[in-house]
């Protein structure tokens, strides 16, 4: 793999507090973890002082954070919650308990890394994976969850001692950097498998299970594939029973919409099974849990003048199928208008076929907060549409305002092809997520 290739790791253009944390570092992607070892190191150790749930996959690695997270707050239990990249602001990266932590305690504690800073020359995402381990320490959680940034093998997180961890859908994304082949990207997802490990897996493509098993074998991991149950997808989420050993049979709904969450949800709940006793999970725990996951940006339905908004920070080709599966199967009101802003670094061609069908009219932009050097030109884009079906408008702001003219009142705007896209959506339609807004100290 290359050494180094600019991901999607680093701060938004626009945001100040990244900026003030971890100043001046790099957003390309620097494999390997002898950088975050002696940082963490230096630090104590504090990835060591907490059980660790730690997640990988293509797509879906979010959601089974987030149901993590919920269900173990739900049982009492004082969680952090890692995850990348941020849609709105660097907060929502370092959860305790679903809520950020207030700024000043991360900017005392990001000064204490400075010198590591200087001295190892880590990237951003290096720096902020050893800022959330650090400040999980000092904040005392009693167990943190852990989404792995890119890949999994050499990904900055992959320092952690998981107690339970899972592979979600494996895709093609970032070939660059993970490979070609689904064989080559789930054996980089492979890659943090441990001795003695229990990793649960939900996947169902052939190729890449084949893969994680003989990893399973090599690694001397307990591997366990979960069976996706049938249930109901709704425009508000979805409910289905899931059979475990440890709770019987349970009853679930989720906010989370689309069928894939079906999987994503099945395999979150059915890791927990294998968390040691100490820390104790009761099944009114896990319908509370569950019942409260919701995620910023996927499949996030709002209502404004009667049109419904669905924003969907589908980035990739399996992202932006699962998002089209998803209208058809829920009914989203027609008519539809998109705004589409997807990084030029992707295959957008891809992505807007797989689109195409989900809507009537396409407003075709470029978020602001983007990195200049990841924005496609989107005029390239308009020859693969019918002509009078989509037209650019650069301006994110205009285009959104475009949308809400161009459908009456019953239709549908859908917003998606990046974080960036959701995230500057979010801000124009007043939802920024609560977890990008500060927390005063005293709450903290």
């Amino acid at each position: 793999m290359p050494s180094g290739l600019r991901g999607n790791y680093g701060p938004p253009a626009d945001d100040p507090l990244a900026a003030r944390l971890l100043p001046g570092l790099p957003s390309d992607v620097r494999w390997g973890l002898d950088r975050m070892e002696r940082i963490l190191a230096a630090l104590g150790d504090p990835h060591l002082d907490y059980p660790v749930l730690h997640v990988a996959g293509t797509n879906g690695k979010g959601s089974v954070a987030k149901v993590w997270a919920e269900v173990l707050t739900a049982a009492g239990r004082r969680t952090g919650l890692y995850t990348s990249p941020h849609l709105v602001s660097f907060r929502e990266r370092i959860l305790v308990d679903g809520r950020p932590l207030p700024d000043g305690l991360l900017s005392e504690w990001a000064r204490d890394l400075r010198p590591l800073l200087v001295r190892e020359a880590p990237s951003f995402f290096e720096a902020s994976t050893a800022l959330a381990l650090l400040a999980f320490s000092r904040a005392g959680v009693e167990t943190a969850v852990v989404e792995v940034g890119l890949g999994g093998r050499l990904d900055a997180t992959n320092v952690v001692r998981p107690a339970v961890a899972a592979v979600t859908s494996i895709g093609l994304d970032h070939t660059e950097m993970l490979g070609g082949t689904i064989e080559e990207v789930a054996a980089e997802k492979a890659g943090i498998f441990k001795p003695g490990l229990p990793v649960f897996t939900a996947v169902g493509d052939r190729r890449a299970l084949g893969v994680l098993e003989a990893e399973a074998a090599e690694r001397e991991a307990r591997l366990r594939r979960v069976r996706v149950p049938a249930g109901r997808v709704r425009l508000g989420g979805v409910e289905f029973e899931l059979a475990t050993r440890r709770w019987g049979t349970l009853a679930l709904e989720c906010p989370m919409t689309g069928r894939h969450q079906l999987e994503n949800v099945a395999l979150a709940v059915s890791a927990l099974e294998a968390l040691p006793p100490r820390i104790p999970l009761s099944a009114g725990a896990l319908r509370r849990g569950v019942g409260q996951a919701r995620l910023a940006g996927r499949f996030q339905v709002e209502r404004r003048g009667g049109r419904t908004w669905i924003l969907d920070v589908a980035h990739n080709v399996d992202g932006a199928r699962a998002l089209r599966e998803t209208l058809s199967e829920v009914a989203a009101p027609r008519p539809r208008a998109a705004v589409v802003a997807i990084l030029a670094d992707k295959p957008w061609e891809a992505i807007l076929g797989e689109l195409a069908p989900a809507a009537d009219h396409f407003i075709l932009t470029v978020p602001r907060s983007a990195p200049p050097a990841r924005r496609w030109a989107p005029e390239d884009a308009l020859a693969l549409f019918p002509p009078g079906s989509a037209r650019v408008c650069p301006d994110p702001g205009a285009a959104l305002a475009e949308a809400r003219t161009a459908v009456p009142p019953a239709g549908s705007v859908i917003v998606t092809g990046s974080m960036y896209t959701v995230g500057e959506a979010l801000a124009w339609l007043g939802r920024v997520p609560r977890e990008a807004l500060p927390t005063p100290f005293e709450s903290g």
